[in-house]
């Protein structure tokens, strides 16, 4: 009978927290693993007495459980899991890397690549003759050049051809691979025409995959829009921003809410471009408006980058630095013990940070222990530099720094926040982690002079 329950009570939490990952191996196994959310892989490993086993740790994800009915668990930085049938199956995926897709503006979700040397990657194109994608190429073919390959099992090839760095890897399809690969993102996502999404829109195509709820679209295409997406009026005049909209509702379930044309606003009485959102439920616009109303009674306030970290800590920074290192694994869900103050820990950092750092909302919670950890890692490693406050006078504002024995900073403190603020950007890069930042700058304005 217990077993009959908890049959009951895993296919419960696997059908209402949980999505399959389709992988094919390198051999062309097939294995069909379960994606966790966090709530249901901490049930799993409650009711099957999870146990972590270092030894079957895999790389790039935080740990690997043991559940009593044999499975594995693996979870990821972000507290999010997959779960694998047996053993067996798991060390078929030893060459399968997990990741997570960042592309800005889509839905972030958990896929995987399988990272290979040039030569295995000519192997397989000489073997397979697959259908190579001419869309997907180098702007720049003499310093980064690339070819992309459709396989017979769907999966896509990247063969990177760069004279100074040779590669290949196979991605499950092309949202993963512009996640990792600007050119084929800009190809893939960008596009010249300045209309594309708000075409998409009038045809009746919602964006299921776009992230985010705000379009702009041209009055133009209103009509289209209202017949396309089958849409009823709701309710007129709905204030989620200064500008008042009408929402309707679509046969298909979801809510438009679309700017009124006739409206006072910059350009005279009627609007020029619209700002067009879409939502799940009513109760989503509700919410909207109850923080539209809660931010206008409050105004628009801005503050120094720094204003967080100098209110907390002022000039005393540096003396709290360790006790923010010690922070950081529990924020980025990783193994104390892993974390170390060379290459390795800046690697181990920017992998979780890549896997946290897409919910701007925590930025706040873990930027303060990203700084801290990051300067004492590069004093640390290049035994050079010590921690300095400035003190920006306009501002009133202590901004941490660390600077080098030749008087210079290890790296721009504007720079190192907004792109981790804005993407987040590889510590090696925004930290300048080997001076090319620097080296680049000196370089421009030596050309200045000239």
């Amino acid at each position: 009978m217990r077993q009959i329950l908890l049959i009951i009570f895993t296919l419960t939490i696997l059908n209402s927290f949980s999505q399959k990952l389709d992988i094919t191996t390198i051999d062309k196994s097939k294995i069909l693993a379960t994606l966790l959310d966090s709530a249901a892989k901490s049930q799993l490993l409650t009711q099957f007495n999870g146990i972590q086993d270092n030894t079957l740790r895999k790389k790039w994800t935080a740990r690997t459980f043991l559940l009593s009915d044999r499975k594995v668990l693996v979870e990821f930085y972000d507290k999010n899991a997959v779960l694998i049938d047996d053993i067996e199956q798991f060390k078929k995926l030893e060459e399968v890397r997990f990741v997570k897709n960042t592309i800005w503006n889509l839905k972030k979700n958990i896929s995987y690549k399988i990272e290979l040397t040039f030569e295995r990657g000519r192997q397989i194109i000489d073997r397979e003759k697959p259908e190579r994608l001419t869309q997907y190429k180098s702007d720049l073919p003499q310093w980064y050049d690339f070819d992309v390959y459709k396989l017979n099992s769907g999966q896509i090839l990247f063969l990177d051809k760069s004279e100074n760095f040779q590669a290949a890897a196979i991605f499950p399809d092309i949202k993963t691979l512009a996640s990792e690969k600007t050119s084929v993102l800009e190809e893939e996502y960008g596009s010249q025409d300045d209309e594309h999404l708000m075409k998409k829109l009038a045809s009746g195509d919602r964006l299921s995959d776009y992230e985010e709820d705000f379009y702009l679209i041209y009055p133009k295409y209103l009509k289209d829009l209202i017949k396309n997406h089958k849409l009823t009026l709701e309710e007129q005049k709905v204030y989620v921003s200064d500008f008042f909209g009408n929402l309707y509702k679509s046969e298909n379930g979801y809510y438009i809410l679309v700017d009124e044309v006739n409206q006072k606003n910059g350009a005279g009485n009627k609007m020029q471009i619209l700002s067009l959102r879409i939502y799940e439920t009513l109760q989503q616009v509700k919410d909207k408006q109850s923080k539209y109303e809660a931010f206008k009674n409050k105004g628009v306030t801005s503050e120094h980058f720094y204003q967080k970290i100098s209110d907390k800590y002022a000039e005393n920074f540096p003396a709290f630095a360790p006790q923010l290192i010690d922070t950081l694994p529990s924020i980025l869900n990783f193994d104390k013990e892993q974390l170390s103050f060379d290459s390795l820990g800046i690697d181990l950092v920017d992998e979780a940070l890549k896997w946290n750092g897409t919910d701007y909302e925590l930025f706040d919670t873990w930027f303060p222990s990203i700084l801290a950890y990051y300067g004492q890692c590069y004093i640390t490693d290049k035994q050079d530099g010590k921690w300095t406050m400035n003190f920006d006078k306009e501002d009133k504002v202590w901004i941490p720094e660390v600077k080098l024995n030749d008087g210079s900073f290890a790296w721009d403190w504007i720079d190192f926040y907004k792109d981790l603020s804005e993407g987040p950007i590889p510590l090696r890069w925004t930290g300048d982690w080997d001076g090319s930042r620097k080296k680049m700058r000196s370089g421009i304005r030596t050309q200045n002079r000239h």
